[in-house]
């Protein structure tokens, strides 16, 4: 009896101990909004953005900055159309994951290429980070003159005019993945960012999300494109973060978030109190009942 009541108390020693580790280890999640490393978001949209849990929250009329790492539902994806189509600013920042599902619902022509974008000569220190040079004068690119992208992609299908930046005359789209630019792949300037009217709204794509990664965010005018982004509405823009790539990490957190939740509310609590009361008081009951 006694070995089974140790095994129990240091089960459950552990376990609290274990979530606690994860409560207050420090996000590690890519464009995870209280990341504090390079590649999250702590340093650009702590003060700016509201993190978005669910597109069910959505409000209208504002501006949503989407990062569509994971799949949608159809729901999920009426609720954008609906939100765009209301007069909602949507801006969809996409290299490799699901934004040309978005652009379809929405009935756009334009894509995101999927390939990566490299440019040998004009780039920060390496071809992968291509600088941004052509840039249309627009209420998004107000005092911006230069962007530096980082692991990015192509716009396709974009209509000239609809062209807000675009990469310099040496990039190409690598598509064999070899880091040269072969007789195959597409070589020029192509579009990285660009503005779409989708009813009362519209649709902003760049090509590249890691623009707004606390190590990018510094870097030429990246910044004063964030703050134009953030000016496009009057009210608070918002940073759904459901569709980024999931980790086990945030998971448990949201876990242990939902958990403190249920144990916040009145019933929750009475629920602890009587648990923590029968386990305090079960001994003298397992007394009581022996002859």
């Amino acid at each position: 009896m006694r070995l089974h009541k140790f095994i129990v108390i240091t089960t459950l020693v552990v376990f609290l101990l274990l979530a606690a580790v994860a409560w207050f280890f420090p996000s590690t999640d890519d464009f995870g909004v209280e990341n504090e490393l390079w590649n999250g978001m702590s340093k650009t949209l702590v003060a700016e953005f509201r993190p978005l849990k669910s597109l069910d929250d959505l409000p209208a009329e504002s501006t949503l900055l989407l990062i569509p790492y994971s799949d949608f539902s159809t729901a999920e994806l009426e609720r954008i159309k609906d939100f765009v189509s209301q007069g909602g600013n949507l801006i969809l920042a996409d290299d490799y994951g699901y934004g040309n599902k978005v652009l379809e619902y929405l009935g756009l022509n334009e894509r995101f290429s999927g390939a990566p974008l490299l440019d040998p000569l004009v780039n920060y220190k390496h071809a992968w980070f291509p600088r941004i040079l052509h840039i249309r004068d627009s209420a998004l690119t107000t005092g911006v003159t230069s962007l530096v992208l980082n692991h990015a992609t192509a716009l396709t299908y974009v209509a000239p005019g609809d062209v807000i930046a675009s990469s310099s005359a040496f990039s190409f789209l690598d598509l064999s993945g070899n880091e040269e630019s072969d007789s195959y792949d597409p070589a020029g300037s192509f579009p990285v960012i660009s503005r779409h009217p989708v009813s009362s709204g519209q649709v902003i794509l760049i090509a590249d999300p890691s623009i707004f990664i606390n190590s990018m965010n510094g870097l030429e005018d990246n910044k004063k494109l964030i703050k134009n982004i953030v000016a496009l509405s009057t009210t608070p823009p918002f940073i759904d973060q459901s569709h980024l790539t999931p980790s086990n990490l945030r998971e448990t957190k949201g876990l242990l978030a939902d958990a403190r939740g249920i144990l916040s509310s009145p019933l929750g609590t009475l629920g602890a109190v009587v648990l923590a009361l029968g386990l305090t008081l079960m001994p003298f009951w397992r007394e009581r009942r022996q002859p």
